[in-house]
């Protein structure tokens, strides 16, 4: 597995889901501006493709991520890599983790495996 490339911060964001098996809704639970860590009420397979409209309470409309992939999926949470923004919403994330305090999460974390397990409600 490969090092981050971000550092990520811890948050706690709802998301909307949609995906090919079907939509939901998830909880963010630390960002950068390439990927996040998160939870959701629909299974999730590592591989699988969604979008993300990600609620942040500073902004008045969410973050949206058009196109993101599962990387990892462990523990009933998963980690996704964003592929595709929105127009001017990879500056918006960039800015709100610009404002955001950093914590240190390890580089890899016991989470992060490459499991292709499917997450439960």
């Amino acid at each position: 597995m490969q090092p981050r490339c971000h550092q990520r911060v811890p948050v706690h964001y709802p998301a909307s889901i949609q995906c090919d098996t079907g939509a939901g809704e998830g909880v963010l639970f630390d960002l950068s501006p390439t990927g996040c860590r998160m939870r959701s009420d629909i299974a999730m397979n590592a591989g699988a493709y969604l979008a993300l409209r990600i609620a942040v309470t500073q902004e008045p409309t969410p973050l949206a991520v058009e196109v993101s992939v599962i990387r990892w999926c462990k523990d009933g949470h998963f980690g996704v890599e964003f592929l595709r923004y929105s127009q001017g919403d990879r500056e918006r994330v960039t800015n709100l983790l610009a404002a955001l305090p950093p914590t240190e999460i390890p580089a890899q974390p016991d989470y992060a495996t490459s499991s292709l397990s499917a997450v439960g409600p």
